[in-house]
């Protein structure tokens, strides 16, 4: 069983509107007390170190 994927979004840079792909790699939620998946990494096409865009994919 994989304990973790990773997913890409299309989106739009909040900062000047171009057109990035955002690839999030989540952890699997392992117990009920955390349902939701954990974002373990994330990095913009444009500009990696990006955090303004990494908080939209976390909780």
């Amino acid at each position: 069983m994989d304990l973790e994927y990773t997913q890409n979004y299309d989106y739009r840079c909040p900062t000047d509107a171009s057109r990035v792909v955002h690839t999030v790699t989540y952890k699997k939620a392992s117990c009920s007390r955390y349902p939701e998946d954990i974002m373990t990494s994330f990095v913009c096409s444009r500009n990696s170190a990006c955090v303004k865009c990494a908080e939209n994919y976390r909780d």
